[in-house]
């Protein structure tokens, strides 16, 4: 890593301890555009980052702090690395420059992975749902990854089980490729050997904005959720409560942020929560045979879009 790297790496990473909070991404970017170089920030004391940058006192103490964890975060990334992950913070050349495009100050600053880190890089299909799904949603899954599979972009979804697994492991099938973005530990997902056949088959990238031992929680997911939406040409909602629960929040949340096309399915395998979505903006699908023109248009238009009706692989 770069210097600047480094710095942002220590600034914010939750991997190793620290005596003061980690800089949250908000935090995070309002100091970047404060200091030119991040770099300089190793190896000052406190009241040279004070008045050498003019940062507040109370903040710079804590940015001292956080830059003495260098060479534990250097460690612990090496031993990350014999893991098989990788690390990319907001400054590295390979870092997906449409999470900064469209999440501004809330996108991540530092990502951890596995895999073919270029698939970030690509704009995919998102697909979204309930964990608990009837076979016809499962149905609506897999021709969703169908079609992202036959035109050459990823499947990205949330590695959960349900829509999300459907999903990728149909990808997979059908011979694509997949973004995986975590809310639960990555490292215990990679520790599955069906997962490490799946990276190591060149299809599949899983990612995650948190630290790799963390396990799931609801914040981690709406973080995610983020994540998969700003990665995306456009995101399929395959099933949604209404009013509740993550993927209705996500969607929500997406729209009104304008972060890419979501398009909610309102044929059979549909959740309560779709229909709202709908009338909240959603494209409106409701037949498999349209599912393709929706997902695939070159570019969000301002306004609602409406489209009108007329045993498998499992790495984790």
């Amino acid at each position: 890593m770069r210097e600047a790297e480094l710095a942002a790496h220590a600034l914010t990473s939750r991997v190793v301890a620290a005596e003061v909070a980690p800089f949250s991404a908000r935090e995070f970017w309002r100091l970047a555009r404060a200091v030119d170089d991040l770099g300089r920030l190793f190896g000052l004391r406190a009241s040279e980052i004070q008045n050498e940058l003019s940062i507040p006192g109370e903040q710079a103490e804590r940015v001292a702090r956080l830059m003495e964890r260098r060479t534990a975060l250097a460690l612990a990334t090496e031993e990350l690395e014999h893991s098989g992950m990788w690390v990319l913070t907001s400054l590295s050349e390979d870092y997906p420059t449409r999470l900064r495009e469209r999440l501004g100050d809330a996108a991540p600053v530092v990502l951890h992975g596995v895999g073919d880190k270029a698939l970030l890089g690509e704009d995919g299909v998102g697909v979204v749902g309930s964990r608990d799904i009837p076979p016809e949603s499962a149905e609506v899954a897999r021709e969703v990854a169908r079609i992202a599979s036959g035109t050459g972009v990823p499947i990205v979804s949330g590695a959960a089980r349900g829509v999300d697994q459907h999903a990728m492991n149909a990808a997979v099938e059908f011979g694509g490729t997949v973004v995986g973005v975590m809310a639960d530990s990555l490292q215990r997902a990679v520790g599955r050997s069906s997962t490490r056949r799946a990276v190591a088959s060149g299809q599949v990238c899983l990612v995650t904005p948190y630290a790799p031992r963390a396990g799931f929680s609801a914040g981690n997911a709406m973080g995610r959720n983020k994540i998969i939406y700003s990665l995306s040409m456009a995101v399929v909602v395959v099933r949604s409560d209404e009013g509740t629960g993550g993927t209705w929040a996500g969607a929500k949340e997406a729209m009104s942020g304008r972060f890419t096309r979501v398009v909610s399915w309102t044929g059979t395998g549909s959740g309560p929560g779709n229909g709202p979505l709908v009338a909240n903006g959603a494209a409106d699908v409701a037949d498999l045979s349209h599912l393709k023109g929706a997902i695939l248009q070159p570019a969000a238009e301002p306004g609602r879009l409406i489209v009108q009706a007329s045993d498998q692989l499992s790495f984790f």
